[in-house]
């Protein structure tokens, strides 16, 4: 059975990205979690609905005629090849591309270690049992929507990582760019460490210095250190143990 829907015209499409609009579809084959991400999103002020189905080739038509700019799509392992190709469909669409966000039911490994060769940017990893936190949603929007890689905090919090390149970092620049990772933004990551938001700059441009990371055409040295994170994280090997940071009575460097 085809389940498709598409919303009516709403008189805020085609509305500049200035006004900090995003419009968003949902691809997701489960009725009951298609239908509650539908309810949480049309919630958000911020952001248009394009329209949900839980069917791959009407996902396209609507990716097609809506042009969102994020999707949201289901993955799991049985659905796991079909969901990349039909990802790498619907970001094709439009000349801009869609971003991607998938909704895994765990964190595993090996489609994480698949997941950086989709695309460079732009994409984002949730599981399915984080989508009722609407901060974890809307923020793997957001980052998805400017070209960044977000990834669950509970996915971060389960990586470990070697012994290579991320061993050069100290601590607090792990637990930078852990947060990083989840999609925080410098301000966030500022009241989360509680630091000042200057102190978080200077850590991130100390991660990028010791990681060798520049901005350059393929993708913005934020992103590369995401993906690097990802990458290293996957292959396995100590496990990172930081803590989620929690506010504190006062400023640290």
């Amino acid at each position: 059975m085809r389940c498709f829907e598409r919303w009516p015209d709403n008189p805020t499409v085609g509305m500049e990205r200035t006004e900090s609009r995003t419009r968003v579809m949902i691809v997701e084959s489960d009725g009951l979690l298609r239908d509650m991400l539908r309810a949480v999103l049309s919630a958000e002020s911020r952001l248009d609905l394009a329209g949900a189905t839980g069917d791959a080739s009407e996902a396209v038509h609507l990716a097609t005629s809506e042009r969102p700019d994020v999707a949201v799509i289901g993955l799991d392992a049985d659905s796991e090849h079909d969901a990349l190709a039909l990802a790498q469909a619907i970001s094709g669409t439009r000349p801009e591309s869609t971003r991607i966000i998938f909704l895994g039911e765990r964190p595993d490994r090996r489609t994480l270690a698949a997941l950086p060769a989709f695309r460079a940017a732009g994409w984002s990893y949730l599981l399915r049992q984080s989508v009722s936190d609407v901060a974890t949603l809307v923020r793997a929007i957001d980052g998805a929507a400017m070209g960044l890689v977000v990834l669950d905090p509970l996915v971060v919090e389960s990586l470990g990582r070697r012994e290579t390149r991320l061993s050069a970092l100290t601590r607090r620049q792990l637990e930078v760019l852990s947060l990083m990772a989840k999609g925080y933004n410098n301000g966030a990551i500022a009241r989360a460490l509680v630091l000042e938001e200057k102190s978080v700059e200077n850590h991130i441009n100390a991660i990028f210095g010791q990681l060798n990371l520049s901005r350059d055409n393929a993708a913005h040295p934020r992103v590369k250190a995401v993906l690097l994170y990802l990458q290293e994280s996957v292959s396995g090997g100590t496990q990172d143990d930081s803590p989620d940071p929690q506010p504190r009575t006062r400023k640290a460097a």
